[in-house]
Order: C-alpha cells, then sequence, then structure tokens
C-alpha cells in the first residue's frame, strides 16, 4: 500500500513547508530590524507581536502536520510489521487525527488458529485517511498487516 514514492513525496513536503517557514520568519524578522533602523519603537512591537502571532499559526497548522507525517512515514518504512487472518466489522464514517496523522478506524475480529477454542477477538486498527480503502463487506475474511495499529495492507482473502 505504501510505496517508496510515497515516502519521497511526504520527505519532499515536509522539507518545503519547513523552508517556507522559515522564509516567512526571516520576512519579520526583516521587518522589524528596518523598523528598529528606522527607530520607529510603535511599530517594532506592533510588528514583532503580530509576526510571532502569524508565525506560530503558520507553523503549528501548516508544518508540524507535515513534519508529523513525515515522522511517520519514516518509522512505517523501517518498523515491524505484523500479520493478522480476520474478518472485517467496520469502518467509521469520520476521520480523526492519531499521532499527527489523519486516519479511519476499522474494526476486525481475529480468528485464531484454532478456532474450535473461541479465540475471537476485535480488534481496532486505524487506516491512513490519504489512502484509498478498498470495498469491504461485513464479515469479508482478511489479511492485515499492520505497524502497530496503522494498517499498511489490507489483502482480501
Amino acid at each position: 500500500m505504501y510505496s517508496e514514492k510515497d515516502y519521497h513525496k511526504a520527505k519532499s513536503n515536509c522539507k518545503l513547508r519547513v523552508w517556507c517557514g522559515i522564509a516567512l520568519i526571516a520576512v519579520f524578522v526583516a521587518v522589524v530590524v528596518a523598523l528598529v533602523i528606522l527607530e520607529q519603537k510603535i511599530l517594532q512591537m506592533v510588528t514583532a507581536g503580530l509576526g510571532f502571532i502569524v508565525c506560530y499559526f503558520v507553523w503549528d497548522m501548516k508544518i508540524v502536520p507535515f513534519i508529523r507525517y513525515n515522522r511517520f512515514m519514516k518509522e512505517l518504512k523501517g518498523g515491524q510489521r505484523r500479520k493478522l487472518s480476520c474478518r472485517f466489522v467496520e469502518k467509521s464514517a469520520e476521520t480523526r487525527l492519531y499521532d499527527g496523522v489523519e486516519v479511519y478506524d476499522v474494526s476486525v475480529r481475529e480468528i485464531g488458529d484454532d478456532i474450535t477454542q473461541n479465540d475471537e477477538d476485535l480488534r481496532l486498527f486505524v487506516f491512513d485517511a490519504d489512502k484509498p480503502f478498498p470495498a469491504l463487506e461485513q464479515g469479508d475474511a482478511l489479511r492485515v498487516t499492520s505497524f502497530g495499529s496503522f494498517i499498511t495492507d489490507i489483502v482480501k482473502l
């Protein structure tokens, strides 16, 4: 489900956003320095205050989500994966943020090796909202590959 192209895209998007944020900070610093040279005390304070607010907003709302997603993709690329045979129960209609990544909740019922011992277990996984979710019906047999609670691959059996 995740390819080398996805890892490269996440890294390049993160770098682009960080550099744009640095450029924004540099512009505000240059304006404040120019106002210091021109000895405009009130404008210095107003520009510095507004600059801080705007830079904080841009950093927190526009840059940090890309940094978190890039970190997630790095961990996903080299992390240990687990395979699980299960049956599909449901997928949530709404997305949510989980470790800085927008995800859907996916419920599956694990089926143990020995069905006669009633080894069924309900599991909650998360599925990256940026990826297309396969068409599944309730009760479909699946092979889920996961990294922690993140689904990295779904194969319908």
